[in-house]
C-alpha cells in the first residue's frame, strides 16, 4: 500500500500550526498568568491533545500503509515508530511521555500539576518540530 503524502502533509501542517499557537501563548504569557486564567490553561491542554492526535494519526498511517502494521494505541504507535526507524529511538523515547500525558488528559487517570505541565511544554515544545522534520526525512528517504 502507498502512503498518502497529502494526508501526511495535512497532519504535519496541523502540528506546525498548533506548535505556533503554543509558542505564541507562551511568549505572551508568563506561567503565572496562564495559571491564573483557566481558559488559557485549558487552551494549552487542548492544543497538546490536538498535537498528540495529529502525531499519532501520522505514525499510524505510515505504519499501516508503508509497513502493513496496524497499531491500536497511542503509546504503541510511538514505540513502534522508534523501533521501525520512522523516528529515531531517541526522539521516540522523548515523545513517549507526551503520548502518556495525552492519555491522562483524555482519561483522567494520571495527574500532573499545571505548573509541571507548563514547565515541560516550555522545555520540550521544540520536539514537535523535530517530529515534523523526522517524518519529512522518513518520507523523502524511504525505499
Amino acid at each position: 500500500m502507498k502512503i498518502d503524502i497529502e494526508r501526511i502533509q495535512r497532519y504535519l501542517g496541523e502540528i506546525k500550526a498548533r506548535y505556533h499557537e503554543i509558542e505564541e501563548l507562551l511568549l505572551k504569557n508568563t506561567d503565572q498568568e496562564i495559571l491564573k486564567d483557566p481558559w488559557i490553561l485549558r487552551g494549552v491542554k487542548y492544543i497538546l491533545i490536538e498535537i498528540a492526535e495529529a502525531m499519532a494519526n501520522t505514525l499510524q498511517h505510515i505504519l499501516a500503509k508503508d509497513m502493513g502494521e496496524p497499531v491500536t494505541g497511542y503509546v504503541e504507535t510511538i514505540i513502534r515508530a522508534g523501533e521501525t526507524k520512522i523516528l529515531s529511538e531517541t526522539l521516540s523515547q522523548k515523545i513517549k511521555p507526551f503520548f502518556d500525558f495525552r492519555n491522562s488528559l483524555i482519561h483522567r487517570y494520571w495527574f500532573i500539576s499545571d505548573e509541571k505541565l507548563l514547565s515541560l511544554v516550555r522545555e520540550n515544545k521544540d520536539d514537535f518540530i523535530s517530529f515534523i522534520e523526522a517524518v519529512e526525512s522518513y518520507i523523502r528517504n524511504r525505499k
